[in-house]
């Protein structure tokens, strides 16, 4: 994916105008992803963070739930927010803004929605690095293998 500044969205909303959506995008400034919640219609979660490289494979996670809000980028939680309403109805996957605006154009290796909020553990499991066997993992983690 090129870093050119260009903003590009992933969305997953309720089909009506985006009252209800969560949202990924890169945005215009260089490096930088936005992820949002609005809910009714009112912006319940909302952050920008710097990645590193936009050009590299970056893996993200946007948790929601009645106030447990969390991103998570290359298995690390980066923001959170313990206050706001979940959006309903979400049934609608877009590679834009939801509602015909800002592409996205870029490589993706996968994209997954669970019906529950994964644990803070499983979040990082899911983003963090992948490790070719057990010795690599316990390494990472500065563990004694016996």
């Amino acid at each position: 994916m090129a870093n050119d500044g260009t903003s590009r969205q992933i969305s997953l909303s309720d089909g009506s105008n985006a009252n209800n959506k969560i949202s990924l995008r890169y945005t215009s400034t260089t490096n930088e992803l936005n992820a949002f919640v609005k809910s009714g219609g009112s912006t319940v979660f909302d952050v920008d963070e710097i990645l590193s490289n936009t050009t590299q494979s970056n893996k993200l996670a946007l948790k929601f739930k009645q106030n447990d809000f969390a991103l998570w980028v290359n298995g690390v939680k980066v923001a959170t927010d313990t206050s706001g309403n979940t959006p309903t109805g979400l049934n609608v996957l877009d590679f834009d803004s939801a509602i015909g605006t800002l592409n996205f154009y870029g490589r993706t290796k996968g994209i997954y929605v669970f019906n529950e909020a994964l644990t803070d553990d499983e979040l990082q499991q899911l983003t963090g690095p992948e490790y070719n066997s057990f010795a690599a993992l316990a390494a990472a983690y500065n563990y004694t293998v016996i």
